[in-house]
């Protein structure tokens, strides 16, 4: 049995993720803002499901509730999200603010409260659910985009400079996932998987020791070319 915390574990993928590793026969720490939300999920998961309402873009509220644990976790997942679309008649920096504050700085606070322990005690795991909309600039997905590109970043420089602790940096790039946050999109979503599936994908990669979940392969492959396109082709296809 492994201890695993999860951000964002009130919806979406961060919801399965608890859900599966549960069934798995693992401990989770579920963390989110809805404390009803987790409540509820606490009460169908039973004993095994320990819920903490803490909000990670605060950096008071999310280290207070990780120096609360009662155990130190084996894997800590930064799952929590947030995205919004832009328009091109207007720019809003608060928007940038916003989902900077959750998607990457809030990965980043989940960091810092657990790197002391975990290093010490010479083993752990930080997965950030990052994405594959990270690779490259996106018509109106700037912020969104950004976050993600950097808390992937972030991860892969952690990795390098933190080798010789014993802790273990992991990034998680999905595509499109059917979950609150995309189902008012308007636009097509190629190879759209549901959050259960993607939970287990990134499950499974993190119990291999996997560094990098991307999936689904198509979708992959087309933003690693779409990365190594020179950006006049980039500006040519991506405008239509």
């Amino acid at each position: 049995m492994a201890i695993y915390l999860i951000t964002g574990a009130s919806s979406g993928i961060g919801e399965q993720l608890a859900r599966q590793a549960v069934a798995r026969g693992h401990k989770v720490y579920g963390v989110a803002r809805r404390k009803d939300k987790l409540d509820e999920l606490a009460r169908e998961l039973g004993a095994a499901f320990l819920p903490l309402a803490a909000d990670v873009a605060d950096k008071a509220s999310i280290l207070d509730a990780l120096g609360g644990l009662p155990e130190l976790p084996d894997v800590a997942f930064c799952n929590a999200g947030v995205g919004d679309l832009e328009r091109s008649t207007s720019f809003d920096v608060s928007l940038h603010e916003r989902i900077f504050a959750v998607n990457y700085f809030g990965a980043l606070n989940v960091v810092q409260g657990l790197f002391g322990p975990m290093a010490a005690r010479g083993r752990g795991t930080f997965a950030a659910t990052s994405s594959l909309a990270g690779y490259r600039g996106l018509p109106g997905a700037a912020a969104y985009t950004a976050s993600k590109a950097a808390i992937s970043t972030a991860f892969e420089s952690l990795r390098l400079t933190c080798h010789k602790t014993g802790l273990r940096f992991v990034t998680v790039h999905p595509g499109f996932i059917a979950t609150p946050m995309t189902q008012n999109n308007e636009f097509p979503m190629p190879f759209l998987w549901s959050a259960p599936k993607a939970a287990g994908r990134i499950l499974d990669g993190v119990e291999r020791g996997r560094l990098h979940i991307n999936f689904p392969w198509p979708v992959h492959l087309a933003v690693t070319l779409g990365r190594l396109a020179p950006a006049w082709l980039y500006w040519r296809f991506m405008r239509r």
